[in-house]
């Protein structure tokens, strides 16, 4: 802490002339430094209400260890913005245009130091998401000034970076081209841009980051900072490389210097960019599903995902197959009538697709898993390319092949290890084949985008079950992430805030770590207030298992599973075909499953769709 260092160096420097002129003083300034020394303090805790017992605090570090790796603070450009800049981050001068003190006292965008509202009780919380924090209504602290890069007495600053040229297409703009999303242009969010350019309005998601701006800066605590959101729009040149994600990552550190970026980005070398921005000391944040967990730990404290890492989540897929599928020799009822009763045979689907290599390094930790269990795999079939879930068109002849291969060969259970693929089930159809799928959710086999499963109605219907990392979604109007952004913005159309809703969970992490660092922000201190959150098992169906394990940066730990119906709709959606959870959408973290049979307590009345849709994060190709 410095006011203890400047404490103890004091006293060091005088050490002599003290003790001989004053050797009481001399006792009481040291053990002042000791106590200080061991003691929480209110220059690095908050005041919280002392009749308010935290479940876990802000802990920051025992000193200001963290530093940009880009030098002192006086160097950074952290001026403030003139407005938006057309030309985008590779043409303008943007907001990196002054010193670090010129950065002007801003309007605030919610709440002051002594109006946080407590919901809740036992204990009270900053949210009504019941995955929220405790409450810290009140600081009135020293919050250190600029601590880190992209930080300063009242400001905290994020880039959100997203691919441009995305077409929108369930987006609520009657005009094609408007749906798509701009290249190589940014905005500043501090800056009404309505008035500033009306004849010209922003893409809707930029309108969709200002409300969770102001959201999300009126409920979390933020020690007299105010979260500035950029949003950024990669440029689209009808592909995308390597070394373009890298000289994004450049020029976004160049122009913005943020202290962390929300990476959202679909056309591939997502990692080149994250790792770029890691290496500049900037914080990454974002759904990163199907990372293997020596991603994060290469660039410790630095990226942060949402979703469980691929050793995370293949854990709990295995151990549901272990559990109540493998240890059952015989098939119940989750077959066509010419395979019930048969004894157990397992065949299974996986891709080689270059470009997937999260989903290939699933398929081998679930062909190593499941073998520990005494599962053979007596055939595979392996997908070239995914993500295909079109399957209205021929079926290619791989898929035709492997599936009469299967059927000839007996096999009764078929694992998934992820990557849609919508032949296989038109494939099994055709030649009246109907076994019991278990499938790795990934995203989209575990959503209910009809095109996925339901024209496979025969294939799939009361045959498969998906173990996903995703909650039990009610009806759009009761999911938390709708309640949220309609406390601020009541305009918005449902269609495009279904796409703002994608970004609920990676801001509702990032905000929550801002809280649980306290006051001296940087990465030590949110690593340390992330690893400080208790690790409980979920007892809500709607909310994950959410905590961090030694040497670990991702959020989510266990599963549901669910059973497809082709009769069913989900909440709110149009076409039948869903995934229907099971035991009420219990969730297990990956050593809870317990030995039962798959098929038991399938299609309860009681148990409902899920209204988990496919993410925005996904391009089908």
């Amino acid at each position: 802490m410095a006011a203890v260092t400047d404490i103890s160096s004091t006293i060091g420097g005088t050490r002599g002339d003290a003790a001989r002129k004053y050797p009481p003083l001399l006792a009481i300034l040291v053990a002042m430094a000791i106590v200080l020394a061991v003691l929480p303090s209110a220059l690095n805790l908050p005041q919280s209400n002392p009749t308010q017992t935290l479940e876990y605090a802000p802990v920051p570090p025992d000193d200001n260890s963290d530093s940009p790796p880009e030098g002192n603070f006086s160097s950074l450009g952290l001026g403030s913005s003139s407005g938006i800049n057309g030309e985008g981050a590779k043409g303008g001068k943007g907001p990196g245009s002054g010193p670090l003190a010129s950065l002007p006292s801003r309007p605030p965008l919610g709440g002051t130091s002594s109006d946080f509202h407590c919901t809740g009780s036992n204990p009270t919380r900053q949210t009504e998401d019941p995955l929220a924090p405790p409450c810290v209504p009140f600081f009135d602290g020293d919050n250190f000034g600029a601590t880190y890069q992209g930080v300063t007495g009242n400001e905290i600053r994020l880039l959100i970076y997203l691919d441009g040229g995305i077409s929108y297409i369930s987006s609520s703009d009657p005009t094609p081209a408007r749906r798509v999303s701009p290249s190589n242009k940014w905005y500043d969010l501090y800056v009404d841009y309505g008035v500033s350019d009306p004849e010209h309005p922003p893409h809707f998601l930029v309108d969709a980051f200002k409300t969770w701006q102001t959201y999300f800066n009126a409920r979390f605590q933020h020690y007299k900072r105010q979260v500035h959101f950029y949003v950024y729009f990669s440029e689209n040149n009808g592909g995308v490389t390597s070394d373009e994600r890298r000289a994004d990552a450049a020029n976004n550190f160049a122009q913005f210097h943020p202290f962390a970026v929300l990476s959202d980005a679909t056309e591939g070398y997502e990692d080149e960019y994250l790792k770029a921005m890691a290496r500049k000391g900037v914080l990454n944040f974002g759904s990163f599903g199907l990372r293997p967990s020596s991603f994060f730990q290469s660039f410790p404290k630095m990226i942060w995902s949402y979703l469980p890492s691929v050793e995370q989540q293949t854990e709990s897929y295995v151990n549901y197959i272990c559990t109540r599928v493998a240890y059952q020799g015989a098939v119940s009822t989750m077959t066509g009538p010419d395979l019930i009763n048969r004894p157990r045979k397992f065949g299974m689907i996986y891709t080689n697709d270059p470009k997937q290599q999260g989903l290939r390094l699933a398929a081998d930790i679930v062909k190593k898993g499941v073998a520990n269990c005494g599962v053979t795999i007596e055939a595979e079939s392996v997908m070239p390319q995914c993500c295909l879930a079109q399957d209205n068109g021929e079926v290619p002849e791989y898929a035709g092949r492997d599936m009469a291969d299967f059927k000839d060969k007996g096999i009764t259970t078929i694992i998934w290890s992820g990557g849609i693929n919508g032949n296989y089930g038109k494939a099994a159809t055709g030649i009246g084949y109907l076994p019991e799928w278990v499938i790795m959710g990934d995203g989209l086999l575990d959503a209910y985008y009809p095109i996925i499963l339901s024209q496979n109605t025969e294939a799939f219907d009361h045959h498969a079950v998906t173990v996903s990392p995703q909650v039990l979604q009610p009806g759009f109007e009761q999911q938390r992430c709708w309640q949220a952004y309609r406390e601020i913005n009541k305009a918005t159309p449902d269609p495009d805030l279904r796409y703002a809703c994608h970004y609920y969970y990676n801001l509702f992490q990032f905000f929550t770590g801002v809280q649980v660092a306290g006051p001296r922000l940087g990465p030590s201190s949110m690593d340390k207030g992330f690893h400080e959150i208790p690790q409980h098992p979920s007892g809500n169906a709607q909310v994950p298992a959410c905590f961090y394990l030694p040497g670990d940066y991702t959020c989510v730990k266990d599963a549901e599973a669910m059973a497809w119906s082709a009769q069913d709709r989900p909440p709110g959606g149009n076409q039948a075909g869903c995934w229907r959870v099971i035991e009420g959408g219990q969730r297990y973290l990956p050593k809870d499953w317990t030995r039962a049979e798959m098929g038991a307590n399938l299609y309860r009345p009681e148990d409902p769709c899920n209204g988990y849709t496919m993410s925005a994060r996904f391009n089908l190709r």
